[in-house]
């Protein structure tokens, strides 16, 4: 299966003037999604990071991920768009998935 996870506030809490160096990783949701990386699924975090600034975050967050100990495949920076609401057929809301064991 091909899973795509959000990085802010789904696998780190990122401060509100959205300066991602201070991200601090929530490491329980990352076991999970490890688990997922484990089982065979392909994973690829994609984030809004400098969508809307222009900013180029991807060193950043590659090293972040490196860091936190994450397992993915491909990481895709500041091209998914930047939204408040999300409409989807395949899509979970990343508290409910992660606080429903």
């Amino acid at each position: 299966m091909k899973i795509y996870v959000d990085i802010d506030e789904t696998i780190c809490i990122t401060p509100d003037d959205r300066d991602y160096n201070k991200s601090k990783p929530i490491l329980k949701n990352i076991e999970k999604i490890n688990q997922l990386f484990e089982e065979g699924n392909i994973i690829t975090y994609w984030t809004a990071r400098g969508s809307v600034t222009g900013i180029n975050w991807y060193e950043v967050t590659k090293k972040q991920l490196d860091e936190w100990g994450c397992k993915w495949h491909n990481l895709d920076v500041g091209t998914k768009p930047s939204y408040d609401l999300l409409i989807c057929d395949k899509a979970v809301n990343s508290e409910h998935y992660f606080n429903k064991k």
